[in-house]
């Protein structure tokens, strides 16, 4: 039975690990990857307007430049996005581990009057 709870609080807190996991670390990735596209669109339509005008090279280097500051803050995304789970992850194994010993502790403690019911008390 002891065993039975103890590995229903294990099992428990393993599944909690997603949802512990998001802080507000979301809100910055999701900013991030909001300004990843929105530098992407402008600098799309700046060479395209380039491009309508027949500057070619001109096009070139501001489909460069959206490119580079998209993809710059996209990984300013997913480094905010590792953060929040690394951080959950970090506060779910701690939890889990102090779980885990009070449940060690519990099973031992019935162990040892099940083994000698006489253990508990004083001499």
């Amino acid at each position: 039975m002891k065993k039975l709870v103890f590995s229903s609080i294990l099992g428990l807190s393993l599944m909690a690990l997603p949802m512990l996991a998001q802080a507000d670390h979301d809100d910055k990735a999701a900013d991030e990857y909001k300004k990843s596209g929105k530098k992407l669109k402008s600098k799309s339509k700046e060479a395209g307007h380039e491009l309508k005008e027949g500057e070619v090279a001109a096009s070139g280097k501001d489909i460069g430049k959206g490119t580079g500051s998209a993809a710059k803050h996209a990984a300013k995304g997913t480094a905010e996005g590792a953060k929040a789970v690394g951080e959950g992850t970090k506060e779910v194994a701690e939890k889990t581990g102090d779980e885990t010993a009070k449940g060690a502790k519990k099973v031992g403690h019935g162990l040892k009057k099940a083994v000698d019911p006489n253990a508990d008390k004083k001499p």
